[in-house]
């Protein structure tokens, strides 16, 4: 039915507001069961929050990357397996959703099942975050707030969602405010936490439309055992030449890195590294693997690439041995090339 991803702060209240929205969707499911609803447009069985505390996930597991790491990937399996066509899924994953490359996975897992996914915002004042922090503690122990250290951390690396990205849209705020001044501590009473916009969000959840996952995210469900084998060596293939450029040119941002290999037969691919952060070894790899993951039962017939890759705002530029630029002629893709080539998009997209 739906993925509704809550983001915030930490300490900002996500766990309290995705409790009301739970608790406000199972009322309308109620309520539509008790009056017999006709409509044509199916409701929810169930409303189910996914949280760190159901993967056994303490707060101080954000407290070094050794640890968050392994915490986000658990809750990344925990929310797939909940996703279903019959049940709105919110995601309370503490801190781990507060990076957008975490949610753009979570966003293409939606899409994989073929769910709606939307966003929560839960905005509160850091000065309001930390009082919240500090009283949880003193009122329930250290377990259940983060420390101070650690809390510094999280709000600095805060990456806030974005509505004009579309794994975050669509979007909807959810405001807590402040009406004094922070500067001499934070007074309970000024503290003002408006009310969620229950309506939307249930819209958005029930009636809004769904993204059609492309190729790269979204396999078709037919394997051999021979593509299976040119999934791993096509994929490690792309990361080699990569990384033999890296060593010996090196991988400097908007340059082109040239992807080619026999089998491709005269055609090239290329990769251009982001500018905003390096490509090191382990980042490869670990999208090569979810790649090779999300594919093992995927398609050997992967040769209509190009429209997916547009849809994910990917370019490529292939270039011939022998091209003319009034007339040529377009030699079939081999199963290789394609490997090649959704593998890239994929990778531009995940890095």
């Amino acid at each position: 039915m739906a993925l509704i991803i809550v983001s915030g702060l930490a300490s900002s209240g996500r766990s309290a507001r995705s409790a009301q929205i739970k608790e406000d969707f199972e009322r309308r499911i109620q309520e539509a069961a008790s009056a017999g609803s006709t409509s044509s447009q199916p409701l929810p069985n169930r409303v189910v929050i996914v949280s760190d505390h159901d993967i056994h996930v303490s707060r101080s597991a954000y407290s070094s990357q050794r640890t968050e790491k392994p915490a986000r990937a658990s809750y990344l399996s925990a929310v797939t397996r909940a996703l279903g066509r019959d049940t709105i899924v919110i995601a309370d994953g503490g801190a781990g959703l507060n990076i957008k490359g975490f949610r753009y996975q979570l966003w293409c897992a939606a899409r994989e099942v073929g769910v709606r996914c939307l966003s929560v915002h839960v905005h509160a004042p850091p000065a309001v975050c930390k009082y919240w922090n500090t009283t949880r503690r003193s009122q329930q122990g250290e377990s259940a707030s983060y420390d101070d250290e650690t809390l510094d951390s999280l709000l600095m690396r805060f990456e806030e969602p974005n509505a004009m990205t579309r794994w975050d849209s669509p979007l909807f705020l959810v405001p807590t405010t402040y009406s004094g001044s922070a500067e001499d501590g934070v007074d309970a009473d000024k503290i003002v936490v408006e009310a969620a916009p229950f309506d939307d969000i249930w819209n958005a959840a029930v009636l809004g439309s769904v993204s059609k996952a492309p190729e790269v995210v979204a396999p078709t469900r037919s394997t051999t055992a021979n593509y299976l084998s040119l999934l791993e060596s096509f994929t490690q293939a792309v990361v080699s030449c990569i990384l033999q450029h890296q060593s010996s040119l090196g991988l400097q941002p908007g340059t082109s890195v040239p992807i080619s290999h026999e089998s491709f037969g005269g055609a090239k691919l290329d990769f251009t590294p982001p500018s905003d952060k390096p490509v090191t070894l382990a980042s490869l790899q670990r999208i090569r693997r979810q790649f090779v993951r999300m594919h093992s039962s995927g398609s050997a017939q992967i040769n209509q690439l190009g429209n997916a890759a547009r849809e994910e705002g990917v370019h490529f530029s292939l270039t011939s041995k022998k091209q003319n630029a009034q007339s040529a002629v377009q030699q079939p893709q081999s199963t290789e090339y394609a490997i090649a080539k959704r593998f890239l998009a994929f990778l531009q997209t995940a890095l």
